[in-house]
């Protein structure tokens, strides 16, 4: 894997770790708050946020792993 790769993957998990920073935020306000509808629907939102981060990382390692045998 040349230099270039390994850079544009580790600025794409920067990017996924404060994604998920920020997730972390949201559910901690979202916790503190009253249940609501509008609550359910943050949750399902943020559950398909966490499901999309963790198929990026999925894919990144599976195409790391792939160019390390290649």
């Amino acid at each position: 894997m040349v230099a270039d790769e390994r850079s544009e993957l580790h600025d794409l998990l920067i990017r996924v770790d404060e994604r998920v920073k920020s997730i972390q935020e949201d559910i901690s306000e979202i916790n503190g708050a009253r249940r609501c509808h509008t609550h359910a629907e943050k949750f399902r939102n943020l559950e398909r946020t966490v499901w999309g981060t963790a198929t990026i990382v999925a894919g990144v390692t599976a195409r790391t792993v792939y160019e390390a045998f290649k």
